[in-house]
């Protein structure tokens, strides 16, 4: 677990993944915090509802139910149906490998993030290096002319 705490793990997670999951469909029914275990459902965007588990071992898919007789929906269910009470060091972890739909938009959040700091970069960098309006010279020309006189 990421915190200190089975009640802050378990809130983290009801708040932190409705960028790749259906938006407030992460429910705990279990805070057994003296058993250090928690139990919670959620749907996958590909119409998939799992129960998992969160403990000091990690987070495990206990059961899964596809919500529609269609694709993508099947053949998630299978792949969480192969991934059953397998302990899961992170929930992103769980997620990415359970979930394609999971997996592309927290590539995209991870690649926006990552875009926003370099753009960020850039403008810092521009704004120390632009040179000054006054100087119409090349800006190694002023040390080059002071280096030989």
């Amino acid at each position: 677990m990421r915190f200190g705490s089975l009640n802050a793990e378990l809130d983290a997670i009801t708040k932190e993944f409705d960028y790749g999951i259906v938006p407030g469909s992460a429910t705990v029914f279990v805070k057994d915090e003296q058993n250090g275990i928690g139990r919670l459902d959620l749907t996958l965007l590909e119409g998939v509802m799992i129960v998992l588990e969160v403990t000091d071992e990690g987070y495990k898919v206990m059961s899964c139910s596809p919500l529609c007789n269609g694709e993508p929906s099947l053949s998630t269910a299978q792949t969480v149906q192969s991934h059953l009470e397998h302990p899961f060091e992170s929930m992103e972890n769980l997620l990415m490998t359970i979930s394609p739909m999971f997996r592309q938009r927290f590539q995209q959040a991870l690649y926006d993030k990552l875009q926003s700091v370099q753009d960020q970069q850039e403008q810092q960098s521009s704004a120390l290096f632009t040179p000054s309006s006054q100087s119409t010279n090349h800006p190694f020309e002023d040390l080059n002319q002071w280096m030989n006189n």
